[in-house]
């Protein structure tokens, strides 16, 4: 019944912002240019594919102290995490396991070669420019764990040389649990060169996380130091050259262990405009992540990777455009920790991919294709074909069909563990998924839409043998869903609102996935006045399954609603305060069974610009 409710209140203020004749609402949504959906700078309306794109604006609207709270309303992720800030944090994009989503950071591969997923935790969001979430399987162009979806996370963009010479910002914050904040940005600007720097800490004391078996006895703090450079060199036209840098230092410490993660990610890259034809581009890049873990014994795993991406783009015509590429990524892992015994370090992966984009008329083709050849499992061939036309001057109607896969992570591989009985499978296979999605996208009195419905059904999944001493490949899973968006402005207030439904299955059990609810809804409500703005930010999430624990059975996790009030005041031009409250109506709820949630909390920031 509560959840009906939830949902029916929803449906009516989407109904409502439809019907309502106000001014425009914003049309970011169908002409944002999407950077990573296809790989070329395109308008939304020809990307075919869900996409959501989280500005920097939007970053500071929402005063988000993390980038659990950025993603936890954008329609079809969930997030859970045992703990707050610094807590390992696992993201289910489309309902697909938190190792299913590709995380990239300007263009670079973060998720882990231990664990498989990226440490969502430790992104410094103060580094953060802009976010990209393409939803939907993506390996035609990306190769592994792009079966969920891909979250692209830029750092500081290019500004106008035109600007002046010297910009950025400084900004302190202090909260509940003892939270602190500083964060200084620099932009030098000389003639045709930019230089982009960053530094930032976050710290907090966070609370008591766990309230099972038995509360936890202390806090669990967490801190964060980050810094991270960037020099641009622009040449003629879109032709550009970079460098960049950008490092982390995160500690978190909980009940009865603590944890440290350093991680660096440096590129460079080229980019020519030849004519206006052909552009080539080429990125080198190395990722280096550290993670040591202290609970009982340490355990240390150092995930490095280096990567040649060589990009080339065809713009035959207005109507025709084409992409031919190469990656080249060499993974490596060390993994030590008492009793485990690993057994190889690294694999190699090389790939080709290409995309092909048509409009004939109103129709539109969308045709992507990739060849991994991969050191451990061999080759594997994706693709995605996406069709489309254009039903009105701002409406169109898509359908898409693709498969993607994940590949095993080299814990899984490679690192046998003795003492328990238990040893690693280096014949393990890619895990497999296949998805079919229709979507549309409309402008409805002044109300911009859009609704996609997908079925994903993964087979193949990474499973525990029938004797529990080793992996194989077993599993398979069936998700289905509805993502539904609106945006308009209201009465002077600036309205969006989601919803997101879900039926997801393990084909083996026939139960549900765990932490993954059926329903989730959001309703976001904006108005800036002369000198005074307010966000209200509501979030609601339905039951979701997940285990108790003390006994580890399957157990049951209640919905839960959650209200952040975001003001700020603009003093002058240079200087504003901005104050959030979180979790405004003080709700008591667990996202992950036996871990305790911020029941009301406040940050207040003064940020000055130059």
């Amino acid at each position: 019944m509560k959840t009906q409710f939830m949902l029916s209140a929803l449906t009516a203020s989407l109904l409502a912002m439809q019907a309502s004749a106000q001014s425009p609402a914003n049309q970011q949504s169908l002409t944002t240019v999407i950077v990573n959906a296809n790989r070329i700078a395109q308008p939304y309306s020809d990307v075919m594919k869900s996409v959501t794109v989280i500005d920097r604006e939007t970053l500071i609207a929402s005063a988000a102290p993390d980038m659990f709270s950025v993603l936890q309303a954008v329609p079809g992720l969930q997030l859970a995490r045992t703990g707050l800030m610094g807590a390992q944090t696992s993201l289910f994009t489309r309902g697909a396991e938190s190792d299913h989503t590709l995380v990239l950071l300007d263009g670079v591969r973060i998720n882990t070669a231990s664990e498989g997923a990226a440490r969502l935790e430790n992104i410094p969001l103060s580094q953060v420019e802009r976010i990209e979430v393409t939803r939907g399987p993506q390996s035609s162009l990306y190769g592994a764990d792009a079966i969920g979806g891909i979250i692209h996370i830029y750092t500081s963009q290019q500004t106008a040389l035109d600007s002046p010479a010297l910009t950025g910002d400084i900004s302190a914050g202090a909260g509940t649990e003892a939270s602190r904040s500083a964060q200084a940005n620099v932009t030098l600007t000389q003639s045709n060169t930019e230089l982009d720097l960053s530094l930032s800490h976050n710290e907090t004391d966070g609370i008591r996380p766990r309230n099972e078996p038995q509360s936890a006895q202390d806090k669990s703090p967490y801190e964060n130091t980050a810094w991270s450079a960037r020099l641009t060199q622009q040449l003629n036209g879109d032709s550009r050259l970079w460098a960049s840098v950008l490092e982390s230092d995160a500690e978190y410490t909980f009940d009865g262990g603590e944890s440290e993660n350093i991680s660096r990610t440096v590129t460079g890259g080229a980019r020519f405009e030849l004519n206006n034809l052909f552009t080539s581009q080429v990125q080198v890049s190395r990722f280096k992540d550290d993670n040591l873990y202290q609970q009982f014994s340490p355990t240390e795993s150092t995930t490095t990777r280096t990567s040649v991406q060589w990009q080339n783009e065809l713009s035959w015509n207005e109507n025709s455009e084409s992409v031919l590429g190469l990656d080249t990524d060499r993974e490596k892992l060390v993994y030590v920790a008492s009793g485990a015994v690993q057994n190889e370090e690294r694999r190699d992966n090389e790939a080709v991919f290409a995309l092909h984009s048509q409009t004939f008329g109103a129709n539109q083709l969308s045709l992507s294709l990739r060849y991994d050849d991969n050191e451990q499992f061999g080759d594997f061939t994706t693709g995605r074909l996406a069709l489309g036309r254009d039903i009105g001057e701002q409406s169109n109607i898509w359908i898409a069909a693709g498969n993607a896969f994940k590949a095993p992570n080299l814990i899984d591989l490679y690192v046998d563990f003795p003492q328990f009985f238990f040893y690693a499978n280096p014949a393990l296979q890619p895990e497999e998924s296949k998805n079919t999605e229709l979507g549309i996208s409309t402008v409805l009195a002044n109300t911009s839409l859009q609704a996609t419905i997908y079925n994903n059904r993964l087979s193949n999944l990474i499973d525990s043998n029938a004797t529990f001493d080793s992996l194989t490949n077993i599993s398979r899973a069936e998700i289905s869903g509805v993502e539904l968006t609106a945006s308009r402005a209201i009465a002077n207030w600036n309205a969006q609102a989601s919803i997101t439904l879900m039926d997801h299955e393990n084909k083996a059990t026939g139960e549900s996935l765990l932490r993954r609810a059926d329903e989730q809804a959001n309703l976001r409500l904006r108005r800036e006045f002369q000198q005074l703005s307010l966000l209200f930010d509501w979030l609601w999430v339905g039951e979701r399954a997940d285990l108790d624990p003390v006994t580890f059975a399957r157990s049951s996790v209640d919905s839960y609603n959650k209200l952040d009030i975001v003001a700020n005041w603009q003093f002058g031009e240079a200087l504003n305060a901005q104050l959030r409250i979180g979790n405004a109506l003080d709700e008591d709820y667990e996202v992950v069974d036996g871990y305790n949630t911020l029941g009301r909390n406040a940050m207040l920031k003064l940020r000055y610009q130059f």
